[in-house]
């Protein structure tokens, strides 16, 4: 019996799990003050009020740069250069604490769920565009810390978008859920459209359905970028399947059916067949892989 951690913007999500099950779960605000001991306390109250006085240890996935336990920038919560085991200890002196990247941690919560596989990346498309790469059964960091991070491909040069790294035509730019408002914007003159005033991603892909002109245009568009990112990582890490998961993977089969149809135009010959599926644990991935990394 574990924790998983998923530390996110601005909530924290704490699973308790057992065989690679979550048995229960709850939430904390994030506050990047008190951001371990808020976490550490919690745990604390949970095991008091459940009698649980022994367990295999907690694990961490944080929204940043997290290398050997050791956050380098979490930008989102605003926490730079702590040491991960150094902190937890002061609350849990004899436990095994690990942590990880979240998007890596997701990848590996969702891999470890389905047990079908050893090697397996998963894409989340939410805010921005992230990814997480599992090899062997074993998370793929980097020497940097920065294996996975595709939203940062310049793939969408065409457009040159601005990105917030610093890069012009980052994927993150086209296919995070403002990306998709962002094309449609861009485009909006161009064609006839239902859409109104404040639309958000969901809205692009709900007319796209219904064959609205400019949505089915920026839903391609989309998807097309998320398959030449596959079609690029295919020929790095050449895993067994693909999982698209974050809030855009939600719109289901009217992305993934896209993004294999633009796949199988750009994919090596030998890579056309691998799989590519929308994740299924949405936002309980995070809480599983973290605690799957103290396996």
């Amino acid at each position: 019996m574990r924790f998983g951690i998923d530390v996110g913007g601005t909530s924290v999500k704490i699973g308790f799990v057992d065989q690679n099950k979550i048995i229960d779960k709850f939430e904390i605000k994030t506050k990047k003050e008190t951001l371990i001991k808020d976490i550490c306390m919690s745990v604390k109250g949970y095991m008091d009020q459940h009698h649980i006085s022994q367990i295999d240890g907690i694990g961490f996935g944080f929204p940043g740069t997290v290398i050997q336990n050791y956050i380098y920038d979490l930008t989102n919560v605003g926490i730079k250069n702590m040491d991960i085991i150094e902190e937890v200890s002061k609350y849990f002196p004899n436990v095994k604490i690990c942590s990880g990247n979240d998007a890596n941690v997701a990848a590996l919560g969702e891999m470890l769920y389905h047990h079908e596989y050893q090697n397996a990346c998963m894409i989340t498309l939410g805010t921005g565009v992230g990814c997480g790469i599992v090899i062997d059964g074993h998370i793929l960091e980097g020497r940097h810390g920065t294996a996975g991070e595709v939203g940062h491909m310049v793939l969408a040069d065409d457009y040159h978008f601005p990105c917030a790294c610093g890069l012009n035509g980052c994927l993150e730019t086209v296919a995070s859920a403002t990306g998709v408002v962002r094309l449609a914007k861009f485009h909006f003159m161009e064609f006839q459209t239902e859409l109104k005033e404040g639309f958000t991603a969901k809205d692009v892909f709900d007319l796209a359905r219904k064959e609205d002109p400019l949505c089915v245009f920026v839903v391609d568009r989309v998807s097309y970028y998320i398959a030449k990112c596959i079609s690029i990582l295919s020929l790095t890490v050449d895993v067994d399947i693909y999982y698209i998961g974050g809030g855009v993977s939600q719109a289901g089969d009217i992305l993934l059916k896209n993004i294999k149809k633009h796949y199988q135009i750009l994919a090596y010959n030998a890579v056309k067949n691998v799989e590519i599926k929308i994740a299924t644990l949405l936002n309980d991935a995070g809480m599983l892989g973290a605690a799957g990394l103290l396996d």
